[in-house]
């Protein structure tokens, strides 16, 4: 069994249990995207695992691995300055190889929920403009 930690686009979390083969059942479809990504300057690398069909099927743009994502490309965590590489749907984030995440890398993704939540509050605007440009960049 694999130790991960689920995040929803809507922030909402939990730590999981899972085999490999059947993570899909918790990301709503196949499970064939992973990407890197990063919650501190310090560079430490997790992996994401998600549907990359989510983003077509109209899921929502989720704010957290969109942000891990962005800061472990271009070091880099303005908040969801890149739509076109915005991650959708739930993800599953484990260690870097794909094995067990630890709580201290769980702490710090919470640590990035955190600022996504308070980025959504503080700036809903702003938000919403990107959450409308990772829609309209699906494919047509």
């Amino acid at each position: 069994m694999t130790h991960g930690f689920l995040v929803n686009p809507d922030l909402t979390n939990r730590a999981i249990e899972f085999e490999l083969e059947d993570v899909a059942k918790f990301l709503g479809g196949t499970v064939n995207g992973r990407v890197a990504v990063a919650f501190q300057e310090e560079g430490d690398l997790y992996a994401a695992l998600y549907s990359a069909e989510a983003k077509e099927e109209g899921a929502a743009a989720n704010p957290v691995a969109s942000l891990g994502r962005n800061s472990a490309a271009t070091g880099n965590a303005a908040f969801f300055s890149d739509p076109s590489t915005a991650v959708c749907g739930p993800v599953v984030f484990v260690g870097a190889e794909g094995d067990d995440i630890t709580q201290e890398e769980i702490d710090r993704i919470q640590d990035g929920i955190r600022a996504a939540r308070n980025y959504r509050d503080d700036y809903p605007e702003e938000f919403q403009l990107w959450q409308n440009a990772v829609y309209n960049l699906r494919k047509q």
